[in-house]
């Protein structure tokens, strides 16, 4: 969801730089890129994560498929985003942050160090939907953070544990300058009343903890999974669906409105 949302937001005019620490590295498939199969000394998230390149090392424009293939040629920039690109070796990032007491704070040094102030309107840090040490590193470096769930009870008691896990990296790293906050939340895979009674309650009842923190929901859509297998962003890849709709609402809320 977020890709979409910023990759609209540049777009309109905005600059931002994404950093892939997924473990998935969707979010560079849909920017042009293939975190699974990483040309030979192509620098990536895991080299910046490790200090074995510099951030300028590692930064690649954000892509959109124009022609068939894999080659450079097949893809054309987006002006005005950047990619930090993924890669599965962040599969073993768990480990290898352990080992290192202060491993913890790679991705604030980097962001404090090496971003020059002023180039970018938006960092988004793509993360793992499970919490251990490569997830608190990087909520150590956010500011905000955008909270996805289903409209089921799993979900729902998921958000709130990660409000809770928040809470508590804040006092932990306090001294180190944490100041996370869970500033926006989103139901994916949203339903209508007409799928079930189950799911328009538990949206309601979402809605009733989170009040204007709740973005519009984003129901499932062929044309999301169809502009994900192009390598396409969706706001080019179908732009006058109800899905652009929605995440053009969304994107006008988090602060980025048309210029």
């Amino acid at each position: 969801m977020a890709d979409t949302v910023f990759t609209e937001a540049g777009l309109r005019g905005y600059s931002g730089l994404f950093f892939d620490a997924d473990l998935q590295t969707d979010l560079s498939y849909r920017s042009g890129y293939d975190g699974d199969f990483v040309p030979d000394g192509a620098p990536t998230i895991h080299d910046l994560m490790l200090g074995q390149a510099k951030l300028d090392d590692v930064i690649v424009p954000v892509r959109t498929r124009v022609a068939s293939g894999d080659g450079d040629d097949a893809f054309e920039a987006i002006p005005g985003l950047d990619l930090v690109r993924g890669d599965i070796k962040m599969k073993q990032a768990d480990g290898e942050l352990v080992q290192d007491t202060l491993g913890v704070f790679w991705l604030q040094n980097v962001i404090k160090k090496q971003v020059p102030e002023g180039k970018y309107d938006f960092l988004v840090i793509d993360a793992p939907a499970s919490y251990a040490r490569l997830s608190e590193s990087l909520l150590v470096a956010a500011t905000d953070v955008i909270t996805m769930m289903k409209p089921m009870r799993k979900e729902l008691r998921g958000a709130r544990a990660l409000t809770s896990e928040l809470a508590t990296l804040n006092v932990d790293y306090e001294d180190y300058g944490a100041r996370v906050r869970p500033t926006w939340y989103c139901i994916n895979d949203a339903k209508s009343e007409s799928q079930g009674k189950f799911f328009s309650n538990m949206q309601d009842e979402a809605h009733e903890v989170y009040g204007d923190r709740l973005l519009p929901g984003v129901k499932n859509s062929v044309v999301v999974a169809e502009a994900f297998d192009a390598q396409e962003p969706l706001p080019i890849w179908a732009p006058k669906s109800e899905s652009m709709k929605t995440f053009r609402t969304i994107t006008d809320r988090i602060g980025f409105p048309e210029k």
